[in-house]
This record gives C-alpha cells, sequence and structure tokens, in this order.
C-alpha cells in the first residue's frame, strides 16, 4: 500500500467531495496526502492517486459508522476532516417552504454534528488532529438580492444554517480541545465558476478587492490550515472574501 500510494504526510476525510471546492481539494492535496472522499456522488471519472470514494449521504448514521469501520481498517486514524458537503437551497423567501427549509437546516447543521460525532474518534489517535468546517460570508451578512438579477439567491435556510455552523465550530474548539483537538471554520465569499457576466460585476462592485474569488486561493486557505504553521489556531473562522464583508 505504502508503494502505491508514494509519499503521504496526512489522512484526511472530506465530507462534499463531488462538489466545485470538494472536487478542487482533492485534485490538489491528493499529490501528498491520503485522501478518503465522503458523497452521495461518486466521481469515478476522476482517476487519482491516493484517493478512495465512499458514498454516503452525511445523514445516513449507519453508512457513516460503516464507513468509520473501513477507513478503520485500513488506515487506523486520519488527521483532518474537511466538511464540504452543503444543501445550497436557492428558494426565494416567497417560494420557501418548511419541508425544503428543515431538510436544508438539518443536512447543514446535524451533517456537521454527525460527521464530527462519528469521525473524532480516528482523530483522537492522530498527532496534530482538526477539523475544518465550511461556512460563508453569508453566514455572516445578509444576502444582496441586487446582486443577483434573475438569478438563484441564496437563501435563508442556507444563511441560517452557515451561521449555525459558525458557532458549532466554535463549540467543538473548546469541548474537543481535550482531545487535543482543532476546529476552525472557512467562509468563503463568491467564487469564480463561470457564472452569468451580470451577476460576477454586480458581485465585483462590492469586493474591495473587486473580483471573486479563484478556486485556487480557496484550496490554498484550507492548506493554510492544514499546515504546521497553523497548529495554534483554534476556533478561528478565516473569511476568504475580499474584504465583502467589512464593508
Amino acid at each position: 500500500m505504502n508503494q502505491l500510494l508514494g509519499k503521504v504526510s496526512k489522512k484526511i476525510l472530506i465530507t462534499g467531495s463531488s462538489s466545485f471546492v470538494g472536487t478542487a481539494l482533492i485534485k490538489d492535496l491528493c499529490k501528498n496526502n491520503q485522501i478518503f472522499c465522503i458523497d452521495k456522488k461518486i466521481v469515478k471519472k476522476i482517476n487519482l492517486p491516493n484517493v478512495i470514494y465512499f458514498s454516503s449521504d452525511v445523514m445516513n448514521e449507519k453508512k457513516l459508522i460503516y464507513i468509520k469501520k473501513q477507513i478503520e481498517k485500513k488506515v487506523k486514524k486520519i488527521d483532518t476532516i474537511i466538511n464540504c458537503f452543503v444543501d445550497q437551497n436557492y428558494l426565494p423567501f416567497e417560494k420557501q417552504t418548511l419541508k425544503k427549509f428543515k431538510n436544508s437546516i438539518t443536512t447543514n447543521i446535524c451533517g456537521t454534528f454527525l460527521t464530527t460525532k462519528i469521525f473524532h474518534n480516528l482523530l483522537k489517535k492522530s498527532k496534530d488532529p482538526q477539523i475544518i468546517n465550511f461556512g460563508s460570508i453569508y453566514g455572516l451578512v445578509s444576502g444582496d438580492p441586487k446582486i443577483y438579477p434573475n438569478q438563484k439567491v441564496t437563501s435563508d435556510a442556507y444563511a441560517a444554517s452557515k451561521a449555525a455552523i459558525i458557532q458549532l465550530t466554535k463549540y467543538y474548539a473548546v469541548n474537543l480541545s481535550r482531545y487535543n483537538i482543532r476546529v476552525n471554520c472557512i467562509s468563503p465569499g463568491g467564487i469564480f465558476n463561470n457564472q452569468n457576466k451580470k451577476l460576477i460585476k454586480n458581485y465585483s462592485k462590492k469586493v474591495p478587492l473587486k473580483r471573486m474569488a479563484n478556486i485556487d486561493e480557496i484550496v490554498g486557505s484550507i492548506k493554510l490550515l492544514l499546515s504546521d504553521k497553523s497548529k495554534y489556531v483554534n476556533g478561528h473562522n478565516l473569511i476568504v472574501d475580499g474584504g465583502y464583508t467589512i464593508l
């Protein structure tokens, strides 16, 4: 197995691995790390070294426990959990339903709870264990509908759940510190992904740096938290938004 993997520095679990950010993380981090991916969608067309895929919803407790046992058989411990999964929910307030609101809230908040609850025992065996959650600038400020003319606007459910994840990060940072597990959060602003040109223009006007983030800048921020230079960073929400939230 070591010959197959080559030089491996960390063992990382990524949930929501088929997302735009998750896919970029895998492609970058698999070069020098063992990656375990959990997602409802298995992107088999991406054939990368050091990557093992598991298919599961983050709300499927029994399946997650099974996956934990499978990972434990292979490597005994993991060093980092990166939670990229999200139920986005673009419904505007007028069209929001209780069912879909509850589904987004439950998936985003309870999924974070479940992955932390189930996999933290594998983290306890690491010398530098860490959980990195994904918040959002819309967990800090409201989305501006004027940015998104005739486009999908971030919903109330998404915003509320991301604010909750930022607070969960702080709670776990305190309560898991007894196991030496650090828990941090990253809150990205808008990430360029070939969106509508008008949306990009409107959004960029509100950013001091006058542009959206590039995906490699989000990956770089994660790598900063993964580095040995950040071992004293705990309970932090790293806002990567070009200054959007300071205005």
